[in-house]
């Protein structure tokens, strides 16, 4: 069912296949958290949404934090269709969402990368071929400079580091075209670009957050090597790491969330750029 009102939060959490295989945030079993409505349905300018739930957590200084949640990204199916990322973050940005955590999981580029390795980046590459939307949501000029909150990235490798034995505070991510995973000679281009890791999510997630004018950050498990990163890897381990990564990542993912300051202390605001008034008027004629 369609719900007409949006409710008013200032966090989110993009769920991916990092807590693919559990009921999030229910099965995480961290105390104090609920889940105050199901099955939240929006209808957008591109289309209906996935179901949403609304649920709360107490922040560390001791107030309730209401935040949207939604699953794999928005994603019907593997592939993306019907803009499910430009769906959620019009959702995000009618509810005044300003703090946005999102999670998934990612093959190696590097092959200092093992699956099992949790990477938070600080870049990205975007290799879609989707079109951009990112006029519907801004008239300003989205700089892409420290692309990933620097503080949520900080705070979420805070609590990673509690969970796992590898963590690695920066990297960059390449995105590629869903469904399919890369071919040998596209992960050696990726490699000669200096990426770490390949998915499918980041992007355009990351320029739509700067867009509304919320701060955004990752945490993404490699859950397989590369094609031609590991020649002995066969594909047999990814829907175990799945299946393991479900829990610690969703505790990850609240323990962050309960830890950010209403009032950022980074800069990620200052590389939205006013355009000229002229100017947009003559773009938008």
């Amino acid at each position: 069912m369609v719900n007409r009102e949006i409710p008013k939060v200032q966090y989110a959490i993009i769920g991916g296949s990092g807590t693919w295989a559990c009921d999030f945030p229910e099965d995480i079993g961290l105390e104090g958290v609920t889940v105050l409505e199901r099955d939240l349905e929006f209808e957008t300018p591109f289309g209906v949404t996935v179901p949403f739930k609304l649920c709360a957590l107490q922040g560390k200084d001791g107030q309730e934090r209401r935040f949207l949640t939604v699953p794999f990204h928005g994603l019907k199916g593997l592939a993306p269709h019907n803009n499910p990322s430009e769906q959620i973050f019009w959702v995000f940005q009618q509810a005044g969402v300003k703090f946005i955590l999102a999670e998934g999981s990612g093959g190696s580029i590097n092959p200092l990368l093992e699956p099992g390795d949790i990477v938070i980046p600080h870049d990205f590459v975007d290799m879609t071929k989707r079109r951009s939307h990112i006029h519907e949501f801004t008239d300003k000029l989205i700089r892409m400079a420290k692309p990933l909150c620097t503080d949520l990235r900080s705070m979420l490798y805070k609590h990673a580091d509690q969970e796992y034995r590898r963590v690695f505070q920066r990297g960059v991510y390449v995105t590629t075209e869903a469904p399919r995973f890369e071919s040998e000679a596209e992960i050696q281009m990726y490699r000669d670009a200096r990426g770490d890791i390949a998915a499918h999510t980041l992007c355009p997630e990351v320029y739509l957050a700067r867009a509304i004018g919320a701060h955004y950050a990752g945490l993404y498990i490699v859950s397989n090597y590369g094609e031609g990163v590991n020649t002995a890897w066969q594909g047999e381990s990814i829907f175990d790491w799945y299946n393991s990564c479900a829990l610690p990542i969703g505790r990850i993912m609240l323990r962050t969330l309960a830890d950010i300051e209403p009032k950022a202390t980074c800069d990620c605001m200052s590389f939205r750029t006013d355009v000229p008034k002229k100017i947009n008027q003559r773009i938008r004629a």
